[in-house]
This record gives structure tokens, sequence and C-alpha cells, in this order.
């Protein structure tokens, strides 16, 4: 395995490894639609910057994208990537090798 790919990987671990990043991320595992910052803040226990923050993270690693329209962002689980990469983890330990 290519060392960027295991960075990938680290970085998305990393990225979910985060009890209010992985919360903001089953949240939006249940929508249909882009979510803004303020209909997240409900998931987690921490203020509107906060959220903000984790949201960068996420989507730095390729977690989740964003639209942005004015001042407004929306952000969507960006599902066929975070499934390929943790997928590909999981077919990784599962194979001999």
């Amino acid at each position: 395995m290519k060392t960027e790919q295991i960075q990938e990987t680290v970085d998305l671990l990393k990225a979910l490894g985060e009890f209010n990043r992985l919360s903001l991320v089953y949240k939006l595992c249940e929508c249909q639609t882009p979510q803004n910052a303020m209909c997240l803040c409900d998931c987690c226990n921490v203020d509107s910057s906060v959220v903000s923050r984790h949201l960068k993270t996420l989507t730095q690693s390729g977690v989740l994208t964003f639209n942005k329209k004015g001042r407004e962002k929306t952000y969507s689980l960006d599902r066929a990537n975070v499934a390929k990469e943790l997928r590909a983890l999981a077919d990784k330990i599962e194979s001999n090798t």
C-alpha cells in the first residue's frame, strides 16, 4: 500500500475518532438533504463555533462535502468516499496478504 493511501486512511480515522465529529457523521447519515451548521448543532452538546470547526475537519479529511450559497454553507456526507475508504481497510484486515 502506498504511503499517501495510508495517510488518507489515517486522516479519515482521525476525523472519525472524535465523539462530536462522529456524532455529526451519524446525524448526516439520517439526512436526505444537505444541512447547515446550525441544524447540526442539535446532535452535539457544544456551541456552533465548535461544530463549525468539526465540520471543517471532516471536510478536509474527505468525510463531508459542502456547497456555499452566499454566506451559508451546507454539508453532506460523502458516502461513497467514506464507504470506499473504510471498505478498503476492512478488506485489507480480512485478507491474508
